[in-house]
């Protein structure tokens, strides 16, 4: 079996968990090539599957990007699906989960191009945590100290041409981070602690964690949510929970387009993701 392994030529950062699951592929019996999305050249056609893992300047590209998944789904099998790709990659999918009484951290959306009564925001959740709804790589995401609206206001005005999302700042993330767990053919895998990344700051991360039996909890209650809307197996996917100032665990982000899952510090796993998205049993 040949696989694409696709990722893009304009990487932000490397992407450590290529060769390792190329390795973990080839362990199987499967050839894993690494290839850039935006290559004209490739024929998709030739491989048996394309596997998305770091198509990380598809922000800047987003029209070229998404005629891209239409033209390789198809050509090929797309993994994860296509229809979930399409679905995780504006983040107004976390106002539909936390309307569907699944527990999201409160999130308002901003259409582009629309007035915000700043003021009556800052009321209701402090400070503040602004993002395009279409973002990777924490692109474009601020905290705004309560009141500062000066900072808000250029924000809003630079990236206008934006569907936006504004969350109250947790201080469970000030001070502690997220919990970012991977799971692979709908089954936990690892998780890893990082801390809070705004304003352009580093990806802080902060090695495996074992996560608490409520953070596992609602992983499953949003996964098999996932699963009932009919995308069809999702072969990775990284829940990101942070908790709110109630104690409980709240969903930050769902990523099943193009995370990060930390493969480096748990090479061991590589072998499960290869497994799901070849269909064979996990172990």
């Amino acid at each position: 079996m040949r696989i694409a392994l696709v990722t893009c030529t304009e990487m932000p950062r490397p992407d450590a968990d290529l060769p390792i699951l190329a390795r973990a592929f080839a362990d199987l019996g499967a050839s894993a090539e690494v290839v850039a999305w935006e290559d004209e050249r490739v024929d998709w056609s030739a491989y048996d599957l394309a596997l998305v893992r770091s198509t990380w300047n598809y922000v800047a590209r987003l029209r070229a990007f998404l005629g891209w998944l239409d033209r390789v789904s198809a050509a090929t099998r797309l993994v994860n699906p296509v229809e979930a790709l399409r679905w995780n990659l504006h983040k107004r999918y976390l106002v539909a989960l936390a309307r569907e009484g699944l527990s999201v951290v409160p999130t308002e959306f901003v259409h582009a191009g629309q007035e915000v009564d700043w003021a009556a925001m800052f009321a209701r959740h402090g400070e503040l945590v602004v993002k395009p709804a279409v973002s990777a790589g924490s692109f474009a995401t601020i905290r705004v100290a309560r009141g500062d609206f000066a900072a808000v206001h250029a924000h809003h005005l630079e990236h206008a041409e934006r569907d936006l999302l504004v969350q109250p700042c947790l201080a469970s993330v000030v001070s502690h981070g997220e919990t970012n767990m991977v799971h692979f053919g709908g089954r936990f895998s690892h998780a890893i602690h990082k801390g809070a990344r705004w304003n352009g700051d580093a990806e802080q991360s902060r090695g495996l964690v074992d996560p608490d039996d409520d953070e596992r909890a609602l992983a499953q209650d949003i996964l098999r949510h996932v699963a009932s809307l009919g995308f069809g197996e999702l072969a990775y996917a990284r829940v990101d929970l942070a908790r709110g100032a109630d104690g409980r665990p709240l969903l930050m982000e769902l990523e099943i387009l193009e995370p990060s899952l930390f493969l480096d510090r748990a090479p061991a796993q590589a072998g499960m993701l290869a497994r799901a998205v070849l269909g064979l049993p996990l172990g």
